[in-house]
């Protein structure tokens, strides 16, 4: 099935939908004293943008996993379930990532290729937990590679339905048999092995591996986003410049599109994409 083609106005939509999951996740996380902070493209765009980098089709918070703990502890009791919905591995039964998110209810944000799949999959925000990691180059690659193949097994169902040989989706049929409770526990074995050690790094294994200095997120700030202000790494300069180098630079005009390739998205006032 082909990607959808946002136009300016529907991508609009789209992010003031996600923005308003952004609010409500900031709203319980001050509440109960819990530090978040903008991540990834979302931190970039609230710094060279003050809002999505315009032509983004997903935002991203990120928490020390104690405080990720403790959020999924509070959300529990704090969201209206009529409005959202907090999809983790607890809540979903047929939820495939490592990480929780905020979803909303009554909408619709199909990926391609994952159509057939049941879980949950209304607009969303992503959550992701951050773990310390060894400075010890063999740990670290054992630690990343370890959690890198328990995320890949964790989404045989798309690879036995679009792998890219018969191979391939011989291959993920086979990882579909591992008990999905097994995967989970496996990875976060290995994520969470070093959090009660002396490191001075941190990483992101939740899509792809992000490595970062510990101390660039020990405290926040707050930046504009939208016309709002959340909180942001304070040392968020030292964060983007590492992953993105100058980051102030728009990237080609070719490269300007968003990384979720879309089917069909249905939104809260019912408007829908096809």
């Amino acid at each position: 099935m082909k990607s959808l083609y946002l136009n300016t106005e529907q991508l609009k939509k789209l992010q003031t939908e996600m923005l308003s999951l952004l609010v409500e996740f900031d709203r319980i996380c001050i509440k109960y004293n819990i530090p978040y902070f903008l991540f990834a493209g979302t931190l970039l765009g609230a710094t060279r943008h003050h809002g999505f980098i315009p032509w983004d089709d997903d935002i991203d918070v990120a928490m020390h996993r104690k405080d990720y703990n403790k959020f999924k502890e509070v959300v529990k009791k704090e969201l209206d379930q009529n409005t959202y919905f907090f999809q983790s591995q607890e809540t979903d039964q047929y939820y495939n990532w490592v990480f929780d998110r905020l979803r909303l209810n009554n909408t619709v944000y199909k990926r391609v290729g994952q159509e057939h799949l049941k879980y949950h999959s209304g607009i969303f925000l992503d959550i992701f937990p951050l773990d310390d990691l060894s400075e010890n180059k063999l740990k670290q690659f054992i630690t990343i590679n370890m959690c890198k193949i328990c995320k890949k097994a964790l989404w045989a169902p798309v690879g036995v339905k679009h792998g890219k040989n018969m191979i391939h989706r011989l291959v993920f049929k086979l990882l579909n048999y591992i008990p999905r409770r097994l995967l989970i526990f496996i990875y976060e074995y290995f994520a969470i092995t070093f959090n009660k050690k002396k490191t001075s790094l941190i990483a992101s294994h939740n899509v792809s591996t992000i490595i970062f200095k510990k101390e660039w997120c020990q405290e926040s700030i707050k930046l504009e986003f939208e016309d709002l202000k959340f909180y942001a790494p304070i040392k968020y300069h030292d964060f983007l410049e590492e992953h993105y180098g100058n980051y102030m630079k728009l990237p080609p005009e070719e490269e300007r599109k968003g990384h979720h390739y879309v089917s069909y998205i249905k939104f809260s006032d019912g408007e829908e994409v096809k």
